[in-house]
């Protein structure tokens, strides 16, 4: 009884702030996760054309994000954000086995999570042949990093439980340089991301206004890279420190932000595709009141007018939303011109079956004889 009075009471003077921060940054994670990929399904299932690859993608890194931040939870309850002096030796086994975890377990979900991205932007940039085969042989190349990698993270030891109890004979790798390599491939990757949208969608007809949202919402997943370069600057500050269970905590949650951030941008496009969708729905009731109206005024305009007025309607879905919807299915983007001659065919020819952006582009042909 006494032990565990001065346990308490030794309890009280130690500085647990980064704990509390850690378990308020997991928190925030797993509900972001778990909120932004719910929408996103609902989205895919009720809106949009279905599942894709990428949807399979996500929901792995989606899962795998979540366990990540779950172990990073559990890290924290043997130790994780203390002083190695201040750690239990009951905790300390345990902590290091969260540590061998989180270290096999981070390749493959910010993997899966940069793939994901990747996986958009070859939709969105389809007609860019040249763009779409770079994505895919960076993709190669990443994941003939990753299987490597993890390999040797699993076999880091020697027996295996080396890592986790030193007493153990054996060999073990250096712990710090796999960790740096990590980081560095992190956040060339992460670079990669934010960078290649850039020229691509600046040589897009559009105004400028709509370049920078398509940029924003396809450059999104770069803004991990700030968790990265943070991630990598601490590796190589604290990397070396005797005192693990502090440092390797301050680095699991840039880690940890890193891939939560990646998984939220994947969902972006299906969330703007789904305020899309509820902004006409609550667009169409105020239209329908005022159809009537507009219908008998242009009973009164002349064939330039109208021809005008029904271009503006056609074209009332933006470049930009194309692309959303780009990013999410399968679009059909069409310019259909019609002639005289088919205008007094009916507006069955004018039908568009799919999502995507329509031009009519009304033509008069004249004929001269000499």
């Amino acid at each position: 009884m006494s032990s565990l009075l001065e346990r308490a009471s030794g309890d009280a003077s130690i500085d647990r702030s980064v704990q509390n921060w850690n378990y308020a940054c997991q928190s925030l994670c797993i509900i972001a996760m778990t909120v932004f990929f719910g929408l996103r399904m609902y989205t895919r299932v009720f809106i949009l054309s279905g599942f894709g690859k990428e949807d399979c993608a996500c929901f792995i890194a989606s899962f795998l994000g979540i366990c990540y931040s779950v172990i990073a939870l559990v890290m924290g309850h043997y130790g994780g954000g203390l002083h190695w002096s201040e750690v239990h030796e009951e905790d300390k086994i345990p902590f290091q086995k969260t540590i061998y975890v989180t270290m096999v377990m981070y390749g493959p979900t910010a993997y899966l999570t940069k793939v994901c991205l990747l996986w958009i932007m070859t939709r969105v940039f389809s007609p860019f042949r040249k763009c779409v085969i770079f994505i895919r042989v960076f993709m190669g190349i990443m994941l003939a990093y990753y299987i490597p990698a993890v390999i040797v993270k699993i076999r880091i030891c020697n027996p295996i439980p080396r890592f986790w109890d030193p007493t153990i004979a054996g060999t073990c790798l250096d712990k710090n340089s796999i960790i740096l390599a990590d980081a560095v491939v992190s956040v060339a990757s992460d670079l990669i991301i934010l960078i290649l949208p850039i020229p691509l969608t600046l040589s897009l007809q559009m105004s400028t206004r709509r370049k920078m949202r398509v940029m924003g919402i396809l450059g999104a997943g770069g803004l991990a890279v700030a968790s990265s370069i943070i991630r990598l600057a601490l590796i190589v500050v604290t990397g070396q420190s005797k005192d693990a269970s502090l440092a390797f905590m301050r680095i699991n949650m840039l880690g940890n932000a890193e891939v939560s951030i990646g998984v939220i941008c994947t969902c972006l496009p299906a969330l703007s595709a789904l305020v899309i969708r509820i902004y006409n729905d609550y667009s169409s009731n105020k239209a329908t009141l005022e159809s009537t109206y507009k219908m008998s005024s242009m009973k009164h305009q002349t064939r330039t007018e109208r021809s005008k007025n029904q271009l503006s309607v056609r074209e009332l879905d933006s470049d930009e939303d194309g692309l959303v919807y780009n990013a999410q299915g399968n679009p059909r983007v069409e310019t259909t011109i019609h002639g005289d001659s088919q205008r007094q065919e009916g507006s069955e020819s004018m039908k568009f079956d799919g999502v995507g952006i329509t031009r009519t582009v009304d033509v008069s042909t004249s004929v001269e004889t000499r």
